[in-house]
């Protein structure tokens, strides 16, 4: 039996990524949002404290403001052969041991976006090297996820630095096409469309010729600043 704590964003994703539903519970406070994914996903039933002793594997999507106290509050309920899979990108595995009162604790993070997964039907988890031999089982649980073993520390990084990226792209973007005094609606579908259109296509190496040119100038200028700073 699989318990999912959490009624956000990354319970959605995780319920949508998951195979098979049967036997897997959903947990949370906010009652609303609760029954909100239940409708959503109807294999999945609701989780009452009376069922915690009889999970057999427990994800926490969580924030992390709300895992000490969920854990320190119902920890206790849980057998002690139970398997807490933790997904807050911001906790460390030993804050969330020390919580649990020794309970068996992997990190599984995710490296990348829980919207975009949750619309994609793929994405990607990161395990610890320790703990690679739960790779198969996640494999089976999540067959559109890729699974890669990385320290907890290299996903919160790789996020902050994507998120800070992201803003800070979408900031100037913004204030340049608001300078142009370009409509609003078409400020609204560069957002939609061409940012993540580029994206896609620089990912896959398929820019097109206009992109193209750019990227190489802007490469070009990028190496031009290294060897003018040594």
């Amino acid at each position: 039996m699989k318990l999912v704590v959490g009624s956000g964003r990354l319970a959605s994703m995780l319920l949508e990524v998951l195979k098979e539903k049967q036997e897997t519970y959903l947990y949370g406070r906010n009652q609303q949002t609760v029954d909100t994914l239940l409708q959503q996903f109807t294999d999945v039933q609701k989780g009452e404290k009376t069922f915690f002793s009889e999970m057999k594997f427990v994800f926490l999507c969580l924030p992390k403001s709300g895992y000490e106290e969920f854990l320190k509050g119902n920890a206790a309920l849980f057998s002690n052969d139970v398997t807490i899979y933790h997904m807050a990108t911001a906790v460390d595995e030993c804050d969330v041991k020390k919580w649990s009162g020794g309970r068996k604790i992997i990190p599984l993070k995710l490296a990348g976006h829980a919207n975009v997964v949750k619309k994609q039907l793929k994405g990607l988890f990161a395990i610890p090297p320790q703990y690679q031999e739960e790779r198969s089982t996640l494999s089976k649980w999540f067959p559109s996820m890729d699974i890669v073993i990385a320290q907890e520390d290299e996903v919160l990084l790789a996020n902050q630095l994507g998120t800070e990226e992201a803003i800070r792209m979408i900031l100037l973007l913004n204030e340049r096409m608001i300078q142009h005094n370009l409509p609003e609606l078409i400020i609204k579908q560069t957002f939609d469309q061409t940012v993540h259109g580029v994206i896609d296509a620089y990912q896959s190496n398929d820019l097109g010729g206009f992109a193209r040119k750019i990227a190489d100038h802007l490469q070009q200028k990028g190496e031009s600043k290294s060897n003018e700073n040594g």
